[in-house]
């Protein structure tokens, strides 16, 4: 399959401290790839590198051919990379409606479009007149994750799923979108429950790249467990 999302040499710096240094990775089209890691190994700022929401030092980032390191954050998610936060971005005053309308420019929020929204998510569709503020943590993360899909990503990033969502429900989510044919980039520090689900994965810690391959590798590999659970000389 052909690379959609292509990451070479990436590097962040905040206040002399590196945040990411000469991390690479490859989506290909149509694959979930893992992005793992305890905490601060940079999985969030890579995200925030790859969306434009931070600048990168050095590096390129590559959308289907299109240098995008120019380009700012609306350019980048005009050209389909699309994110469903950790922290989700809301607007309190709105309801869940009203707030996924936000996101679709490009769709018409009623008939087939919610309806095949609500197939990934059917724990909203009682919930679609209630404002987002009062909602559960859970529904949040779905409300935004809906954002996301309502922008017609080519790439969908989502950011520690798992441990608002839980196991069981978030691999089952995540697995009816890449039957469908999403390309995902999925970051967590819960890496077995990622790699059961995924084609490839990476491992970060303390901003650098340790460690790439298989499921299978990775799974057999005693240091994985050590690197997210945040020791970063892990695989020192």
């Amino acid at each position: 399959m052909p690379v959609l999302l292509e990451v070479r040499a990436i590097e962040a710096v905040a206040d002399g401290d590196w945040l990411v240094r000469n991390v690479s990775l490859e989506v290909e089209d149509g694959q979930t790839v893992a992005l793992l890691g305890g905490a601060a190994a940079g999985k969030t700022v890579l995200f925030d590198l790859l969306l434009g929401l931070r600048p990168a030092r050095d590096g390129t980032i590559r959308l289907a051919g299109q240098d995008l390191m120019p380009r700012g954050t609306l350019a980048r998610q005009q050209l389909g990379l699309r994110c469903a936060f950790q922290i989700p971005p809301i607007f309190p005053g709105l309801a869940v409606r009203e707030h996924l309308e936000l996101a679709a420019t490009s769709v018409r929020l009623e008939g087939p479009a919610l309806d095949r929204l609500l197939n990934y998510l059917p724990e909203l569709e009682a919930r679609l007149d209630e404002p987002v503020a009062g909602l559960e943590p859970e529904l949040l993360r779905l409300v935004d994750l809906g954002r996301a899909l309502l922008g017609l990503p080519r790439v969908l990033l989502i950011d520690n799923l798992m441990p608002v969502l839980g196991v069981e429900r978030a691999q089952a989510l995540l697995q009816s979108l890449a039957l469908d044919g999403y390309t995902l980039l999925v970051a967590d520090r819960w890496a077995e429950s990622v790699l059961e689900i995924a084609d490839h994965g990476y491992v970060l810690a303390a901003g650098r790249l340790v460690a790439a391959g298989s499921p299978r590798e990775l799974l057999a590999d005693g240091r994985l467990i050590a690197a997210v659970a945040g020791d970063p000389n892990a695989y020192a």
